[in-house]
């Protein structure tokens, strides 16, 4: 411990402790607020700092795992009576602890936000939690071993550079953005991708000293450790999960079902049922919606909506969708061909219909996400739904019934 401290007291990667403590904690606390009251999403939260804490643990480790390439500083070291490993620790413990406290403050900060309420779902929190630790960990024994292998004015770019291409360009949970209530981390999966990466970091420990040495010699051990470190960062620790017997549901025009990790949004499915009251009766409601992952569709677990930004007008649209498919439901039978010769008509009305509704049930205002590739038509008619929600609620129930009534007489009988 002694040598530890020592080390943290005389490298100057200490200087960077208070710039990364101050990101982390701004990338907490200036994102959208949905995430309060949320285990999932709070651990989630306090995980995405680790993107940028990776890169700079990844280019700290490569330029420490460095420092002692010189061949003067070799041959001094290989004189020493203390063997590799407990030389090595102390600078490799300092990279560690430069990039895991600002993580662990930011972290702190999120679970003091959420545990006033102390939904359900705390390991979920717990698992995110581990989840950015173990990538901290395998970004710091990447970068040690890219330090010994490259020379040191491009050992630190590189660790940093792949540490980046790992999670732009390959498929994984190395860092996650959302920690939805459909989505669980596998505590047992987290555990083994910490063990790789500490195998990894201990491995790195016993490397030879001076970069021509490294080269020549045999490296069964990191040879494993390397290969154990990328299988289980290979494995998927975060993994759908099977809906639950107890769902949170809340009964009105019709009945809206979320997580029970989801009982945050109670009040919003009230909100939203609200609104449906006092719709017009050609407008079916549908027995049920469900928040996504609840339900089985198609040989998948499905659902109506997501509340991944905790946006009601995502619940809005999936109510609305839902209400439409029951409502236009004879469209769609006898092979579709109703609904065929809706779309072969060019006609946009029940789009519109759609918008109408959407912004009636999310109690008005502009939507909470941005349109693309709508054609001219199509872009024409969401723009008159929108504001036929704006008109007196006498002359929107008027437009609807109207509406229901024409595409139903068109193409529905």
């Amino acid at each position: 411990m002694s040598a530890f401290l020592l080390h943290l007291r005389s490298t100057p990667l200490r200087w960077f402790l208070p710039a990364l403590l101050a990101l982390d904690l701004a990338l907490v606390l200036t994102r959208d607020d949905f995430w309060h009251g949320l285990w999932g999403d709070t651990g989630a939260t306090g995980q995405v700092p680790a993107l940028y804490l990776g890169m700079f643990a990844a280019g700290a480790a490569a330029w420490a795992a460095g420092l002692h390439d010189r061949p003067q500083v070799v041959e001094s070291l290989r004189a020493m009576p203390r063997p590799t490993p407990r030389a090595e620790l102390p600078r490799l413990l300092t990279v560690l602890f430069v990039v895991l406290v600002p993580y662990a403050a930011g972290q702190a900060v999120a679970f003091s936000v959420t545990a006033r309420t102390w939904p359900p779902g705390f390991t979920h929190y717990l698992g995110y939690l581990l989840l950015g630790v173990a990538s901290l960990m395998l970004c710091c024994g990447w970068g040690w071993l890219i330090g010994r292998l490259l020379p040191s004015r491009w050992g630190a770019l590189t660790g940093a550079f792949v540490w980046v291409l790992a999670n732009l360009a390959v498929d994984t949970d190395l860092v996650v953005v959302n920690g939805p209530a459909r989505d669980r981390p596998d505590l047992l999966l987290v555990a083994l991708r910490i063990a790789a990466a500490a195998l990894l970091l201990g491995a790195c420990l016993w490397l030879p000293l001076g970069r021509g040495m490294l080269r020549r010699a045999p490296l069964p051990a990191v040879a494993a450790a390397l290969a154990s470190t990328v299988l289980a960062s290979g494995l998927s620790a975060v993994a759908p999960r099977q809906g639950p017997e107890a769902m949170t549901c809340v009964e009105g025009a019709t009945t809206i079902c979320l997580w029970p990790e989801e009982e945050k949004y109670r009040a919003m499915a009230e909100r939203v049922l609200d609104r449906a009251d006092g719709l017009p009766a050609e407008l079916s409601m549908p027995d049920k919606v469900y928040s996504r992952g609840l339900i089985r569709v198609d040989g998948e677990w499905g659902g109506d909506f997501d509340l991944d930004s905790g946006s009601e007008w995502a619940m809005s649209d999936g109510v609305t969708r839902a209400v439409s498919a029951e409502t236009f439901a004879a469209c769609r039978e006898d092979d579709l061909a109703g609904w065929d010769k809706y779309n072969e008509a060019g006609d946009q009305s029940v789009l519109a219909l759609e918008r109408w509704l959407e912004k009636r049930l999310a109690g008005g205002g502009q939507p909470e996400y941005r349109e693309s590739g709508m054609s001219e038509a199509q872009a024409d008619a969401i723009e008159k739904g929108k504001a036929m929600a704006d008109r007196p609620a006498a002359e929107q129930e008027r437009w609807a019934r109207d509406t229901v009534r024409f595409v139903q007489e068109t193409y529905c009988d």
